[in-house]
């Protein structure tokens, strides 16, 4: 006898399509429709969501679909090297201001990266009398001063942007932070 035919209760599993989940999946009944063959409402048991019941959606046709998904998961497996250049591209901004920095008269070696980053550190650790400022806002820096920085730790002033912006040279890489700022 089929399962369309028979009475539903009230609190029973049933498959059905969830209209938040867009899947079919496993949900509770939660209200009937007097004589109706089918349950009113529906829970989902993934997501937790109330809907009107859908029957489940299981398509058929889901052959002629798996030729697109292979042409899709050679797609898939060429996305990882796309999303990796970004990530180099996220650095690629700080690289690409420094040569207009270059154009300034203050400006810094173009060589921003950790290996720069480390030598400078190295030149700090052999200056023994050299201090390391905690970076404030509010402060003031000079040109290949040290800074200490509560969130991107140790750096130093690579240039001076403006009277207001100063370019400095983290662990992580060219940060633009505020200086000298009033209020």
């Amino acid at each position: 006898m089929s399962r369309l035919l028979m009475a539903f209760k009230v609190g029973e599993d049933i498959d059905a399509w969830c209209t938040k989940c867009r899947t079919d999946t496993l949900h509770v009944v939660v209200a009937l429709k007097p004589g109706a063959p089918t349950p009113k409402r529906v829970e989902c048991k993934e997501c937790h969501g109330q809907h009107m019941y859908h029957a489940p959606k299981i398509n058929p046709v889901k052959p002629a679909a798996a030729a697109p998904a292979v042409h899709n998961r050679t797609a898939a497996a060429r996305t990882p090297p796309k999303l990796a250049p970004p990530r180099a591209a996220a650095k690629a901004p700080g690289a690409a201001k420094a040569p207009r920095a270059a154009k300034s008269s203050t400006a810094a070696p173009t060589s921003l990266g950790a290996r720069e980053w480390v030598r400078r550190m190295d030149e700090f650790a052999l200056d023994h009398d050299r201090i390391i400022r905690a970076y404030s806002m509010r402060e003031t820096f000079a040109l290949g001063e040290p800074i200490d920085h509560p969130k991107f730790g140790k750096g130093v002033v690579l240039e001076i942007l403006d009277a207001k912006k100063v370019a400095i040279l983290f662990e992580d890489g060219r940060k633009v932070l505020a200086m000298a700022a009033t209020g």
